[in-house]
């Protein structure tokens, strides 16, 4: 009778293992990073809210992180009356790699507008000519039942800011 203790024991290390090898993948901090696409001759999808609709020109270009619909928009603004190069760089979390770095002239009250389909990133931008660099997190709540859409905002001083419009709906 000593073998079914033996055999009870390696039964639960069978189920142990395949339940690692099935939850692994998900649980896993070192998913692949997203596709990145960017159109430089960009048609902005009109349910896409804009708080300033028709105060900025269109947006230089349009790079959409992850696939499907929906997500964040995030629109980077040079709020100033002269030409600005900025430098954006968009981390992801869960791969610890880079997943976009892009150097986008921007005329005044130019825009440029990134789509991110998940949370998960921290998003970089610098003003090239004061090297000033400000943050925007993608997380979890930025991502419930309310319409949400960001700005990241290059003052004329090179001061970089940013801020989020929310609608505020029970889920």
């Amino acid at each position: 009778m000593a073998f079914r203790p033996l055999l009870t024991v390696a039964l639960i290390i069978c189920a142990g293992i395949v339940a690692s090898l099935v939850l692994f993948p998900t649980l896993s901090h070192l998913s692949p990073p997203p596709e990145v696409t960017t159109a430089d001759t960009p048609t902005v999808d009109p349910s896409v809210p804009a708080p300033y609709d028709g105060t900025k020109a269109e947006p230089t270009a349009v790079i959409q992180v992850g696939g499907g619909r929906g997500g964040l928009p995030i629109q980077v603004w040079n709020d100033s009356p002269a030409n600005r190069t900025v430098s954006v760089a968009l981390l992801h979390n869960a791969s610890g790699s880079t997943v976009l770095t892009r150097t986008e002239p921007l005329p005044p009250n130019g825009t440029l507008r990134l789509e991110i389909r998940s949370p998960g990133y921290l998003l970089e931008v610098t003003d090239e000519s004061t090297q000033t660099t400000g943050t925007y997190p993608v997380t979890t709540d930025q991502f419930d039942c309310n319409s949400r859409f960001a700005e990241v905002r290059i003052d004329s001083d090179g001061d970089v800011d940013s801020r989020t419009v929310a609608t505020n709906m029970g889920c």
